[in-house]
């Protein structure tokens, strides 16, 4: 199956489109430059802004255009407006944030345990993704309660990654020629602070550079 990924917003949007395919790679798919191309269309949206919210819903209805009969929904703007963006053309699926972790495998339908049978390098994105600069999430969500801040709506509560999944997506992405690493997260200086065990963001980095 050929898949063409789309994101909106954040770096944190870009790593994980960027997990998403190595696990459509790992699962056999191919990753396209365009939605005329694809038999699957992923959106990763956002909601930060009105104008960010509306460009969600243009990547949506241009892949629409482009001829995708199936395109999946996923970030924050769909995460708060499922019903908006289950109206719009060609959109077959809504997977939350919360269910983002699982985006693959319940598209494909297979468990999450067969993307580390075989673990490959991190390929630039083809077409305007493609960099040598890779975006990897190690973080998610926030506690903070900003009247403001709809991200901690659409993201939910606090959760860090493990050292060791941030240690492998690194070591994913230097295998794949990348030469520069950026860590993201929705409150990246939060990190490891939910594990309860006093770590934090400099542990990670320590971790990392000692790698």
């Amino acid at each position: 199956m050929k898949i063409f990924l789309d994101s909106v917003g954040c770096r944190l949007n870009q790593s994980e489109i960027e997990i998403f395919a190595r696990q459509f790679r790992a699962a056999g798919h191919e990753i396209v430059k365009s939605p005329a191309e694809a038999d699957l269309v992923v959106v990763n949206t956002c909601t930060v802004t009105s104008s960010a919210a509306s460009d969600s819903r243009q990547k949506i209805r241009q892949a629409a255009r482009s001829g995708a009969d199936k395109i999946v929904a996923t970030g924050c703007w769909a995460t708060l407006k499922p019903g908006e963006a289950s109206n719009l053309p060609s959109v077959k699926s809504i997977i939350a944030n919360s269910a983002k972790d699982k985006l693959v495998s319940d598209v494909l339908g297979i468990p999450p345990a067969e993307f580390d049978i075989e673990p490959l390098a991190r390929d630039p994105l083809p077409g305007i993704h493609r960099r040598t600069r890779a975006f990897i999430k190690s973080q998610d969500g926030c506690d903070n309660f900003c009247t403001y801040c709809i991200t901690r709506l659409a993201r939910g509560n606090g959760r860090s990654q493990s050292i060791e999944s941030v240690l492998a997506e690194v070591q994913s992405a230097v295998n794949g020629g990348t030469r520069e690493i950026v860590l993201t997260g929705v409150h990246l200086g939060s990190w490891g602070k939910d594990f309860g065990k006093g770590n934090s963001l400099r542990d990670l980095i320590e971790a990392i550079l000692q790698d």
